[in-house]
């Protein structure tokens, strides 16, 4: 994908020009199922909520503060060809900017200019290449930022509100290479920023995370301590989270719209997954859909079928199918930067074998009753004993542990944590205690690795466990299950906004057997 692509994909105006209009329906429009078009709060909210969460920033960092964010840089992938272009979190969470080359600047203490967005000017030579750079109009009708101001000019704003970061631009904008002076910044803004820089000033900054991603930040954050080690500097990357955490119903609306698109690449996958095709084809199915509804990938598909099942993250998906297996397919769609976050496993087949259905049955019971305490006021750890309170004396009934309160024996083969927030990351911000607006994942599994005994610890205690669980252990060997579902946390009883993705076993299989049939007289749309 081209690096303009990838802009485009969480660009609202240009995605606004290609809204998803709804496909013709193939002839037995109630079997085949397509995702709507996308909400109408996708653009028509889009200004209110950023300006909330800007004056939300501004409260938190106050009249003494000044927040600085960048834009992601664009990563190469080979040559003079890049990965597709996905903007950093938090620079989009306050902008819903998509390029790179930006900055963000709020300056609460301002008389007037208080939002300042710095993009890079046009240039026709780059563009030929890479595609239309936003122009000051386009990016204020996507941002609600007024002010938006020349790229060039960042490195003279931060030298008025900070003059002690002047040398690290100097060193920046000299020698070979160096660019052309920039624009001045306007006067009365001059003026503003010096009283401004006359004060208690407190930077704010993400100086936490990879450096892979903020090395800029980190380095800059570094050079200026040093240069001035009286000035604050703190990390604004807590604050943003703890704001993510709870969405707006607008956000909620666009988490909807990426289950829609997921829950039918599901369908799809449902449909055709049978034993001798490769993994990849169901893969392809999946982003056939999220592309074709103007949606991406919220993170690479798993698609293990099999003895794959048994690995968390497997992305390699080139085995065949095989008569039999289960596929375990943890995929979904990001829409507009917002990711779902769903996995089913199903029987190729149609129909779980004994041993199968008994551990999926399990599962099932365990996400249910996860699932039921995610409501306002609890925190993970009451889904997670909601959970092992189910797996363990269902595991102990199949001969798999010896002691059904006994987490370590449970751990052995549910191995993995069970709900994460989702947002913008599909791993995104949401830990402690459930607040209505939260949208988190429910995600038992349990996995039966051909060398799962072999990597239990050599102690008396799991000498005798090994030898107890070994007979029921072979009887489900190289089965994995794993259900996934993402649910609203609201002032009351949770809603699982994935639920229209057959979860049940009964349902499932009947999905399949409706969706082969369908196949036959009614192609997919």
């Amino acid at each position: 994908m081209s690096p303009r692509m990838g802009r485009l994909l969480r660009n609202p105006v240009v995605c606004a020009i290609v809204l998803c209009a709804p496909v013709a329906l193939a002839a037995d429009a109630d079997i085949w199922k397509i995702a709507p078009s996308p909400p109408a709060s996708w653009q028509s909210g889009r200004i209110a909520d950023l300006a909330r969460r800007r004056q939300a920033v501004a409260a938190e960092i106050g009249p003494n503060g000044i927040l600085i964010l960048h834009a992601a840089e664009p990563r190469n992938y080979s040559g003079d060809v890049d990965w597709p272009f996905r903007q950093e979190n938090d620079f989009y969470y306050l902008t819903a900017i998509g390029q790179s080359g930006g900055t963000l600047a709020l300056i609460p203490g301002a008389e007037t200019v208080r939002e300042i967005l710095f993009l890079p000017p046009s240039n026709p030579a780059q563009e030929t290449w890479t595609g239309h750079l936003l122009t000051a109009a386009e990016a204020r009708a996507i941002s609600g930022i007024a002010e938006v101001w020349d790229a060039r000019q960042y490195p003279k704003f931060l030298e008025a509100a900070i003059p002690a970061s002047k040398p690290i631009f100097d060193e920046a904008t000299s020698g070979p290479g160096a660019q052309e002076e920039p624009p001045p910044i306007p006067a009365g803004e001059a003026r503003e920023l010096g009283a401004i820089a006359a004060g208690n000033v407190t930077l704010y900054m993400i100086t936490s995370g990879s450096a892979a991603e903020y090395g800029r930040e980190l380095e800059f954050a570094h050079k200026l301590g040093a240069l001035a080690p009286s000035l604050a500097i703190k990390d604004i990357a807590p604050a943003l989270a703890k704001m993510r955490t709870a969405k707006s119903a607008r956000e909620i609306d666009l988490l909807k719209q990426a289950v829609a698109i997921t829950a039918e690449g599901f369908q799809r996958a449902f449909a055709l997954a049978a034993a001798g095709k490769p993994e990849y084809e169901i893969q392809a199915q999946f982003e056939l859909t999220f592309l074709r509804r103007n949606a991406h990938w919220g993170y690479p598909c798993i698609i293990g079928a099999g003895a794959n099942a048994t690995t968390l993250h497997y992305e390699t998906n080139r085995d065949t199918i095989e008569a039999g297996d289960l596929l375990l397919m943890d995929a979904a769609a990001e829409f507009d930067g917002y990711s779902a976050d769903v996995t089913r496993t199903i029987p190729v087949s149609g129909k779980y074998s004994r041993p199968q259905a008994e551990i999926y049955r399990l599962v099932w019971q365990a996400q249910r009753a996860g699932i039921a305490q995610l409501v306002a006021g609890h925190t993970g750890a009451a889904a997670v004993r909601a959970v092992n309170r189910v797996l363990g004396p269902g595991l102990l009934r199949l001969g798999l542990v010896t002691d059904a309160d006994n987490a370590q024996q449970i751990r052995v083969w549910a191995i993995h944590g069970i709900s994460h927030g989702i947002g913008l990351n599909v791993h995104d911000s949401g830990a402690g205690e459930l607040a209505p607006g939260m949208v988190v994942t429910m995600e038992p599994g349990l996995y039966f690795r051909a060398d799962a005994l072999e990597r239990v610890p050599r102690t008396p205690e799991y000498e005798k466990f090994i030898a107890a669980v070994r007979p029921a252990f072979e009887r489900y060997k190289n089965i994995g299950v794993r259900i996934e579902d993402d649910v609203l946390v609201t002032g009351g009883k949770p809603q699982v906004i994935s639920a229209a993705i057959p979860s049940r076993l009964e349902e499932v299989e009947a999905a399949i057997a409706r969706l082969h049939k369908a196949l036959k007289s009614s192609p997919l749309p």
